[in-house]
């Protein structure tokens, strides 16, 4: 084999294990998504998908959350499911 029949190969083969990798994380990171989106109340998954096109994070979910129940509220328990993360 010379060099350039190498060099194919490895590009070929690094492309593939790249897919490979991305694709496992996107499934992985997708159902997470959907488990902590099934645990939120109808209000609060109505309100987010009202603008999709817009990342909701964990500071912005309790703001809301805050806003329906018309007061505050103990945080840290979404905090351990959310942990911070965008969704």
């Amino acid at each position: 084999m010379d060099n350039t029949q190498t060099l194919i190969i490895g590009i070929v083969g690094g492309g593939i294990v790249s897919w490979l990798v991305t694709h496992i994380y996107y499934r992985k990171s997708t159902h997470e998504q959907n488990v902590i989106f099934k645990k939120l109340s109808s209000d609060i998954r109505d309100a987010i998908l009202e603008n999709p096109e817009e990342k909701i994070n964990s500071k912005d979910l309790i703001s809301l959350l805050e806003k329906i129940a018309n007061g505050p509220i103990n945080s840290s328990r979404l905090r351990g499911s959310i942990d911070g993360g965008s969704f």
